[in-house]
């Protein structure tokens, strides 16, 4: 038989998983990217964010208007691009670069990086191109 002792402590242990936000317990798929139609997006690099779970790119791209429009692009973990040749310096703040990117399905100004080619035309890759 369960004493009580040890009913309460089960039942703290159940209360306090399910208080775990839904976030730290699961992750999202590449739906929100067309793979499909992939579009090269040229620009200056404003800021290269290098965080799990997540990297992102912030790119300020002119819009034909003689203005310029913020893209903010996800890329892959740490771990990935550090496999692939990447540090955090790779790229930086001010350098001009073109990105092979997947477009947001939902057509507002960004997506998923799948590559990053420099001035100097060094082509950095993490594996999926």
């Amino acid at each position: 038989m369960m004493t009580r002792k040890l009913a309460v402590a089960m039942a703290a242990v159940l209360a306090a998983t399910a208080a775990v936000p839904d976030a730290a317990m699961a992750h999202h798929s590449a739906a929100a990217f067309d793979r499909s139609k992939p579009l090269v997006v040229g620009g200056t690099l404003k800021v290269f964010d290098w965080t799990n779970p997540h990297t992102w790119i912030t790119l300020v791209v002119p819009d034909g208007k003689g203005g310029n429009e913020e893209w903010r692009l996800e890329g892959p973990s740490i771990s990935i691009l550090a496999r692939n040749g990447w540090k955090r310096d790779s790229i930086q703040p001010g350098e001009k670069i073109r990105l092979l990117v997947a477009p947001n399905r939902d057509g507002s100004k960004g997506g998923e990086f799948l590559t990053v080619k420099k001035a100097d035309g060094t082509t950095l890759k993490f594996g999926i191109v």
